[in-house]
């Protein structure tokens, strides 16, 4: 019979470490963003983006901060890590004013240069630094797709996949009980996709909103399943649009309560009264300025996401290196990768 101690779950008879806490509040979290996005996805992806976004921003950054942003074995220091993925952020505000998408040149450079903390060969580093500029004029859709499916899905959705499959091979628990919650994160979207619900017209808040944050991407995803997504009251009622909202929805909420339920890694009640405040008053500014202007929140949302999203880059590379070297290390292959952060 399992029991609780401390944080952790205890197996009687066994002597092993059991699920913790967190186990739990990710379950719990996979079942409230899956019915949340069922239910309302228009409304839940948006509040979700805005609301919790900026928290989640704001709280990961100055965490990655203290380690240093996991980047103190790539080319450069941390320090000028930071100041580069500032620099390369703020191309979310220059492409608004020269009208031309910068999103490969924001995301490839520092996803190349975090790459640094795996690949140590500098040779090798600068071949596929070379392979991805030329893949920059000759194959659009990797553009597409390192521009924009990467910071949103990859990030929200495949990065917070592979974190619960790092964490999961570091459990000592018998039997298939750590492997529920990486199973659902999979099984949770399938499902939902294949939903046909009939939702209420949402409100000109929330079309609004929509139209100046992920309309785009989220109209050519439903063109992908031969569907058109109109910007109007009929947005939900076509059923392919609804599903990829929903599927939205449900990631990006997650991703959120997933970083937010990390109790026993964060220890929130550690975090000095200084930098809280800081927190808060960068949190009630973003929000602040959203509700004067969406479309200079949406802009402002989108630079500290931009930013939270680069900083985490090298923490990425150091866990599927783990993930991956310890799959090898199943097979007899190779010793298991170490890395120090468990996310």
């Amino acid at each position: 019979m399992p029991r609780f101690s401390g944080n952790v779950w205890q197996i009687d008879g066994e002597g092993m470490q059991g699920l913790r806490r967190s186990d739990w509040g990710d379950f719990t979290a996979l079942l409230v963003s899956a019915v949340a996005a069922a239910m309302a996805p228009l409304q839940v992806f948006l509040f979700a983006y805005i609301f919790l976004g900026p928290m989640h921003y704001l709280t990961e950054m100055a965490w990655l901060r203290k380690k240093e942003f996991y980047f103190g074995d790539g080319l450069v220091s941390p320090k000028i890590y930071l100041v580069l993925a500032t620099g390369t952020a703020s191309l979310v505000l220059l492409q608004l004013g020269v009208h031309r998408d910068l999103g490969y040149w924001i995301i490839a450079p520092l996803l190349l240069l975090s790459l640094s903390v795996w690949l140590r060969n500098r040779y090798v580093l600068a071949a596929v630094m070379l392979s991805a500029l030329a893949a920059a004029f000759l194959v659009k859709p990797w553009v597409y797709f390192i521009a924009v499916i990467t910071p949103t899905l990859v990030h929200v959705f495949f990065f917070t996949w592979v974190f619960m499959i790092s964490g999961a091979l570091r459990k000592q628990v018998p039997g298939y009980a750590k492997w529920v919650n990486p199973t659902l994160v999979v099984v949770l979207p399938l499902a939902l996709l294949g939903l046909n619900i009939h939702y209420a017209q949402p409100g000109s808040f929330w079309l609004r909103s929509e139209a100046v944050s992920f309309a785009g991407l989220h109209a050519t995803l439903s063109k992908h399943l031969h569907h058109t997504m109109q910007m109007n009251e009929t947005l939900l009622s076509d059923r392919a649009a609804a599903a990829v909202v929903r599927v939205f929805a449900f990631a990006y909420l997650f991703h959120y309560l997933n970083w937010f339920a990390k109790t026993e890694l964060l220890q929130w009640h550690k975090i000095s009264g200084r930098a809280w405040t800081t927190i808060g008053c960068l949190y009630a500014a973003a929000i602040g300025v959203y509700m004067w202007n969406i479309r200079v929140g949406i802009i402002v949302v989108n630079f500290m996401g931009m930013m939270h999203v680069l900083l985490e880059f090298p923490l990425n590379w150091h866990t599927l290196r783990f993930v991956t070297g310890r799959m090898r290390g199943v097979r007899g292959e190779t010793k298991p990768a170490r890395v120090e952060a468990t996310v």
